[in-house]
């Protein structure tokens, strides 16, 4: 879907699609109506950190129709980087949009991923929040590779126009890049962490939080032991990756 993709932005020598959360959703709807199969990754500023010493994740990433910009640390590397970002176009925010499209067309959703039960919790909260949606499948992410084929098979036999891969980056990305053209699913989305919110077992930063770009210390606050190393450290090391792009950037870099 090259074409019909517009111009982006590079961030860390990741290509991304610079739309805005409206442009997101349309290109969704458009890509369902056409029945267009499309794969779809979110980068955040630990998935940039992440792809710098992945290179399978970077290939992964680069194989996907449209990796959307996600957080305030994006935002504030595309300033860095006189390269601005249109919106912050992240999974959580962009799930009941989606839904509520879906709905709106008697569209159909297989969740798959996350532990025993949260998809399915998740897949309650969108049925009950957007009645006409579909829920076509409800699975946890910790299926063995041996049963990866039956998996594929249910998934095929649910007719879903769009599945949601929860299992974090890089895994949910490399998942889509061996499995997304098997699955006859339109459009697959790797969403990170969403079905936890919408389960329930996370709860999300109050409105404020999220509007003034400090959603992640909100997070930090909830669980310090368990991503500290990712916010505190993680952040300032994307900060100086991004400081080193700056500073070596060259004419033949900048995005067309």
């Amino acid at each position: 879907m090259e074409e019909s993709v517009p111009a982006g932005i590079h961030i860390g020598n990741i290509r991304l699609t610079n739309l805005a959360m409206e442009d997101a959703l349309d290109a969704i709807d458009a890509a369902l109506a056409a029945r267009v199969r499309t794969k779809i990754a979110f980068v955040n500023a630990d998935c940039v950190n992440i792809c710098a010493r992945n290179p399978s994740y970077a290939r992964d990433l680069e194989g996907m129709d449209w990796v959307f910009i996600d957080g305030i640390g994006m935002k504030i590397a595309g300033r860095m980087l006189n390269q601005p970002v249109r919106d912050n176009v992240n999974g959580t925010d962009l799930f009941p949009r989606l839904c509520a499209e879906m709905a709106a067309r008697q569209r159909r959703l297989f969740l798959l991923g996350a532990s025993p039960g949260v998809a399915a919790r998740a897949a309650e909260w969108a049925r009950h929040h957007h009645p006409g949606l579909v829920i076509a499948g409800a699975e946890h992410g910790f299926h063995p590779e041996s049963e990866t084929p039956a998996l594929l098979d249910r998934i095929r036999a649910s007719q879903a126009d769009v599945l949601l891969v929860a299992m974090g980056a890089p895994l949910q990305e490399s998942w889509l890049a061996r499995h997304g053209d098997e699955c006859g699913t339109p459009v697959c989305i790797g969403v990170g962490g969403l079905f936890d919110y919408y389960s329930g077992d996370i709860p999300r930063a109050p409105l404020w939080m999220r509007r003034t770009g400090l959603e992640w210390v909100f997070r930090l606050l909830q669980e310090p032991a368990r991503l500290w190393r990712r916010y505190v450290i993680g952040n300032a090391v994307f900060l100086l990756r991004i400081l080193r792009d700056k500073f070596s950037a060259s004419p033949s870099r900048n995005p067309k």
